[in-house]
């Protein structure tokens, strides 16, 4: 077996990316689904509810079969590397991992040491969530949307967002020419990380004449508590309201991966309104999970 893995979007091809976007599409639109005889295994070592949930229905509408493993009823509480969790898996028949782990880069390691089955990475610390990346795309092209002349807005806490970091990889390659990045200094990363994206210091600059607005939330569990930023101050300063997107280009769509923290980064008013794409991107989730098996599994 040819150990075909998803670990980021830089080691996807071109056509890797096309192919996956154009199948999520398809599936979305009422194509009709592979059937795959394999079994998957979803690792979770992080809380997760639409990501594990979009996994698991994408294999089971392929025929896979899936097993769940809880972490706390797992050999890993007893002493059990991930290397030794997975080739155990293997050595029983699971024919792909999907793992989410809170290193950085941890999936990659993993790669190096496993043989035998495929691994799709879920979300690694503050390093990558790839699917995240592919179906935030695919949620936008299925609209219509021309990414060559798409001017996006990420607004948060971009400096520990996984979501941000695949997602920087794959607007670029996809040729959308402006990001803006925007969200307090804390926050931010020290310079753009690729050479279309820039930084922003308030949330007017980075809204003003954006096609999409993408929201993130701050991820507490990656920052010390005495670094947490006050509710009601960030709500003020970075909370995307109605009114910011007065100033947005007049067809503006809004975005979050969520989970949402509604009143802090988003008022419910936006992530409900008719510009709100949330819920597609939770729907999109679903294909293109399917569109990466089929991918992943060589269909």
């Amino acid at each position: 077996m040819t150990d075909r893995h998803l670990l980021d979007i830089d080691r996807l091809s071109d056509n890797d990316i096309e192919h996956i976007l154009n199948r999520a599409c398809a599936l979305a639109a009422g194509g009709e689904a592979m059937q795959v005889r394999a079994t998957v295994a979803n690792l979770f070592y992080e809380p997760s509810t639409r990501t594990r949930v979009s996994f698991e229905l994408a294999a089971g509408r392929l025929g896979l079969r899936v097993v769940n493993i809880e972490l706390e009823h797992s050999s890993a509480t007893k002493g059990e590397s991930l290397e030794d969790t997975v080739a155990t898996l293997t050595a029983m028949g699971v024919d792909a991992v999907v793992l989410r782990h809170p290193e950085s880069h941890r999936i990659s390691r993993l790669a190096k040491a496993v043989k035998g089955v495929h691994l799709v990475n879920a979300g690694d610390g503050t390093h990558a969530h790839p699917s995240q990346a592919l179906l935030d795309a695919a949620t936008l092209r299925a609209r219509g949307i021309d990414f060559a002349q798409l001017k996006l807005a990420i607004v948060g806490d971009i400096r520990h967002s996984r979501v941000a970091a695949s997602g920087l990889r794959l607007w670029q390659r996809l040729g959308v020419p402006e990001v803006r990045l925007a969200g307090p200094p804390e926050l931010l990363p020290e310079r753009a990380p690729v050479p279309t994206a820039s930084l922003h210091d308030n949330l007017a600059d980075a809204v003003r004449g954006a096609d999409v607005v993408m929201m993130l939330r701050v991820q507490h569990e990656r920052m010390d508590r005495a670094g947490w930023p006050d509710r009601e101050s960030y709500s003020a300063d970075w909370g995307l309201k109605e009114a910011d997107l007065e100033q947005a280009a007049p067809d503006c769509r809004v975005m979050h991966p969520g989970p949402i923290n509604r009143g802090m980064e988003i008022d419910a008013a936006v992530a409900d309104g008719e510009r709100s794409l949330i819920l597609e991107q939770v729907k999109m989730g679903v294909f293109a999970r399917m569109a990466v098996f089929e991918w992943l599994f060589g269909r």
